[in-house]
């Protein structure tokens, strides 16, 4: 059983909040610490968390700053606020993979989080994790080291346990909302995929109002909404090895 979370725009030791008033930056340590009262009512195997841990400003994010002070004090606080997450995380004593999203700054997720990616097995499953990136439509692109990483999972023989696939972005269904949120290879990816038999589930943040799709071969393509919204939804999964894929969607804050 997953339990997948996605979108938390964390804000805590970074000063402010996120500039959307339904993202509730500073109010998401207590989430997750509400979160960690149900995992006994959950009862996950695994947590995966699909990006966008914390809401850091875009022009942190790009290393866009001026000031050097200023830059580093603010990647001084995202790094503090990746700590207390993997410090919540980590109290649910629980397996967990975390991946980036675009307002997180890639170095430091892989720097605070060492030990999620880019391949891990938990529970019978071969998590796959993915860090691509925007073009400058903000539409989500793959290319080389994830592109080849993508290719030797689907077919090297080294690699035929069930798989599970996390990336931030959306590879089905096609998306649009003021900009494209699925790749721009999605139908190739979506097409290699289905056809590997290998893969039983593609999970995805960045979308916030969120999407479940089914694929023709029964890969199941899960976008959670996003965390950082009332009632704080989750996403539970039950997949077994064979095939098969039961859904609950619940919330921190749902009865």
């Amino acid at each position: 059983r997953l339990l997948h979370m996605t979108d938390m725009h964390l804000r805590w030791h970074q000063p402010g909040t996120a500039d959307r008033t339904e993202r509730l930056s500073r109010e998401m340590p207590a989430v997750l610490e509400r979160l960690a009262g149900r995992l006994d009512e959950f009862e996950p195997d695994v947590i995966v968390f699909t990006g966008d841990l914390l809401d850091v400003p875009n022009p942190v994010v790009a290393g866009d700053v001026e000031d050097a002070d200023a830059l580093a004090e603010a990647l001084a606080q995202a790094e503090a606020d990746y700590h207390l997450v993997r410090e919540l995380l980590v109290a649910m004593e629980t397996p967990f993979v975390v991946i980036p999203g675009n307002h997180d700054v890639v170095d430091l997720v892989h720097k605070v989080f060492p030990e999620s990616g880019p391949v891990i097995d938990h529970a019978g499953f071969r998590f796959v994790s993915f860090c691509d990136d925007l073009d400058a439509a903000r539409t989500p692109y793959r290319d080389g080291a994830e592109a080849d990483l993508f290719d030797t999972v689907l077919a090297d023989p080294d690699h035929d346990l069930p798989q599970i696939h996390l990336q931030h972005y959306m590879v089905e269904p096609p998306t649009f909302m003021r900009s494209q949120y699925d790749y721009s290879t999605s139908r190739t990816m979506a097409q290699a995929i289905e056809s590997s038999d290998r893969v039983v589930a593609v999970l995805s943040g960045h979308y916030h109002p969120g999407s479940l799709f089914m694929g023709p071969s029964g890969v199941c393509y899960s976008v959670v909404p996003a965390i950082c919204s009332i009632p704080h939804p989750v996403r539970l999964m039950d997949i077994r090895p064979s095939g098969g894929i039961h859904i609950t969607d619940s919330a921190v804050d749902a009865a």
